[in-house]
């Protein structure tokens, strides 16, 4: 019997990606550290329909000799198989858009004892939905800490 999928095809198969990132930093007293950065990702992926075929020859359920890479076999059942693999393209042709913005500072109190905090916020747009499922959105992060330094 064949299996199906076996036979290939080589797929043309696209990805182009953009990442632009600035960040500063600016010390106003000698124990408090601000900082910023902002990151921007921009990514394309595309390909072609597969194609692979008809894996399967035509069998006749009639009590014929079945398909020719199998002599002698009388088949009593019909395999359907479709190799239309026209809109498979949707599943991975992917476009999106991502922006990162964060703030944060550091802050020495004493010698061995500091803060630190950062607030960053997220934009994501799926321009192309993967799967059926709209992915787009937005997040906001915040995170504090405590540094003991011995």
């Amino acid at each position: 019997m064949s299996q199906v999928g076996s036979l290939c095809d080589k797929v043309d198969y696209d990805v182009r990606n953009f990442v632009g990132y600035l960040s500063a930093d600016f010390t106003p007293i000698k124990t408090l550290q601000l900082y910023g950065d902002l990151t921007y990702t921009w990514s394309k992926a595309d390909a072609d329909n597969p194609d692979f075929g008809n894996p399967f020859d035509v069998i006749d359920i009639d009590g014929h000799e079945g398909p020719s890479y199998m002599p002698g076999y009388d088949p009593w059942f019909v395999i359907t198989y479709t190799s239309d693999m026209d809109d498979m393209s949707d599943w991975y042709d992917l476009k999106m858009e991502r922006v990162d913005a964060s703030v944060g500072c550091n802050w020495n109190f004493w010698k061995n004892f500091s803060v630190n905090s950062r607030f960053t916020y997220r934009w994501y747009d799926d321009e192309e939905e993967y799967l059926g499922d709209d992915t787009d959105g937005e997040a906001y992060i915040m995170n504090v800490g405590l540094m003991w330094k011995f």
